[in-house]
């Protein structure tokens, strides 16, 4: 059998007379006659990426989330994050939260924040962004809203707890302008 010669660090993909491949980046086989590599710890591969591909990661959070502001609305943009990950896939989520309002001001803890993605009209939309900008419209007045910018690849979610989020909190005044 000719895949015995494969040895720890390299796999042979398909049977016969063919040379043995050196694992992707960021994995490895520790088996003879190995048929594929796994990934290294805190690495993965989407389920649509070949078992060729190098294991990558969740990317870290966007940079630089700053909120410019008009009459007419909150604009969000944001710096793609330092570490990608390993991948090409990136795309933003956003998720926002009111908290506050009603002319209460000084609640500071959280404990009546509310999802408000559904008050909201975010163009392009709040979810699967490719651009690193959004707008925001219909905000209330009196109100704080907090806007987490979340970065997603490829392979967010399969090991990795912490969501990459930047976060910025915007406070409206009485006529809804920022």
């Amino acid at each position: 059998m000719s895949s015995k010669s494969v040895g720890p660090g390299f796999y042979k993909a398909l049977s016969g007379n063919i040379r043995c491949s050196k694992c992707p980046p960021h994995s490895s086989s520790h088996d003879q006659a190995a048929t594929l590599c796994h990934c290294d710890r805190g690495f993965y591969r989407a389920a649509k990426d070949p078992s060729t591909m190098a294991c990558t990661r969740s990317p870290s959070a966007p940079r630089n989330l700053i909120a410019l502001i008009n009459e007419t609305a909150l604009f969000l943009t944001w710096s793609p994050p330092s570490d990608s990950g390993g991948r090409k896939d990136l795309t933003y989520n956003i998720v926002c939260h009111r908290c506050g309002g009603g002319g209460s001001g000084a609640s500071g803890g959280g404990e009546d924040c509310e999802p408000c993605e559904a008050d909201l009209r975010f163009v392009p939309g709040p979810l699967g962004l490719t651009g690193t900008s959004v707008a925001v419209l219909d905000l209330a007045p009196h109100a704080n809203y907090t806007f987490h910018v979340e970065t997603v690849n490829g392979v967010s979610g399969l090991g990795q707890n912490i969501r990459p989020l930047a976060n910025i909190t915007v406070t409206t005044d009485q006529t809804g302008e920022y």
